[in-house]
């Protein structure tokens, strides 16, 4: 136990961070100090699936605004993170192959200006379920509730041939109690 502490302070030291309860820049005191100051992208609930992230610099063009394709990324990584909360046991077809879930369409409705080191919270919601695919809804918050933007994913089930084919039983239970559970999105 404390090998892993002497390693944490070693890795916060590492990055710039707060060591020892004093903020590096200017040695107060700092009571704030959380995960959200060491790592990007961390999962903070599992139901609904929310993802905090923390947008670095190199995501940022020289008038330090997000790139416009880095929210398409964005959605992969929560939907990654939804992917394997939810569904990657019931990943397998029928015949033992593994399935597959490209994306079908993909929008993006943007409410407010993202900059380096904006914290935004990304919650996944279940829009709709069908025969070979379903809609998600996510929906980006910064910590104080004020919205980001909104993003909405396709994704179809394919085969190893990348065929479609229709959603097992089990990823069509596992998604539909996810909806009841977690409810509607509510868009702002």
């Amino acid at each position: 136990m404390a090998y892993e502490h002497l390693a944490f302070d070693r890795l916060i030291a590492a990055v710039g961070g707060v060591r020892q309860g004093k903020n590096r820049m200017s040695g107060v005191p700092d009571s704030s100090a959380s995960l959200d100051q060491f790592i990007d992208e961390r999962l903070i609930c599992r139901a609904p699936v929310t993802v905090r992230r923390r947008v670095r610099w190199g995501e940022c063009d020289p008038a330090q605004v997000v790139y416009t394709p880095r929210f398409a990324d964005y959605l992969a990584a929560a939907y990654s993170w939804f992917t394997r909360i939810l569904l990657s046991d019931k990943m397998i077809a029928k015949d033992g192959t593994h399935l597959a879930t490209p994306m079908k369409a993909l929008s993006l409705e943007f409410h407010n200006t993202l900059r380096p080191d904006d914290l935004f919270d990304m919650t996944v919601y279940v829009e709709a379920v069908r025969n070979r695919t379903f809609d998600l809804v996510i929906i980006a918050r910064s910590p104080s509730e004020e919205s980001r933007f909104v993003g909405r994913l396709s994704p179809i089930l394919v085969d190893s041939s990348f065929r479609s084919v229709p959603l097992p039983h089990s990823i069509e239970e596992a998604l539909l109690a996810y909806r009841e559970s977690c409810g509607p999105a509510i868009l702002p």
